[in-house]
């Protein structure tokens, strides 16, 4: 059976009028396949998609006298790292065969909203790390804004995911939107990426930091 990710990413691919087939599950030695090989222009591209379903922090009733408000909270990045690592076998699969290989994730958990864990911001910081500003308790002056802890993709470090992305389905439209990783290999070709497909190319800043 498929899952309901599964469901909006072929309902998005056949819309668009993209070529894909899944590939087949088996699992020999401990290795995991992933779910879609796409073709795109002249390129084949390997989608993984995966799905948030259970988070105890989303949606708590804080106050019994008031059971319609609900509070959620979260750490910023949080399920997406978390994601990361599970698809990480998966991404590998496809990128030892020099294919761009790319982790989709649909948020199942905030059905309405699809936010609680999959905005931009939580993508940016889980793939590079926390936006950070450094203080200067003695002269109160501020760093400039860099990315700092937490980074799943290093020049060393998951550089077999070509991109990120979200999968979204929100007044019946269905969007995908991948986020680069610039330290990928292989790369995802983006000339040959159809106009359906969001992407957002990103600025690491890492510089040596300097005061005002």
């Amino acid at each position: 059976m498929r899952t309901k990710s599964e469901e909006v990413f072929e309902s998005f691919l056949t819309l668009n009028s993209i070529p894909f087939q899944r590939i087949e599950e088996v699992q020999e030695s401990g290795s995991h396949r992933p779910d879609y090989s796409v073709q795109v222009g002249s390129r084949e591209l390997i989608f993984e998609v995966k799905e948030l379903v259970e988070d105890e922090k989303f949606g708590v009733v804080s106050d019994p006298l008031h059971p319609d408000i609900k509070l959620s909270s979260r750490t910023l990045g949080k399920h997406v790292r978390r994601t990361i690592e599970r698809a990480r076998k998966q991404i590998q699969w496809g990128s030892k065969q020099g294919i761009p290989s790319i982790l989709l994730i649909y948020n199942s958990l905030d059905p309405v909203f699809q936010d609680f864990g999959t905005a931009d911001l939580d993508f940016t910081s889980a793939m590079y790390g926390e936006p950070t500003v450094l203080f200067d308790r003695n002269t109160r002056e501020t760093s400039e804004l860099f990315n700092g802890r937490n980074d799943s993709l290093q020049e060393s470090k998951n550089t077999s995911f070509s991109a990120v992305g979200r999968l979204a389905e929100k007044s019946g439209k269905v969007t995908v939107t991948l986020f680069e990783n610039v330290f990928a290999e292989p790369k995802l070709p983006y000339d040959q990426l159809p106009p359906c497909i969001e992407v957002r190319r990103v600025e690491v800043s890492r510089d040596p930091l300097s005061f005002a």
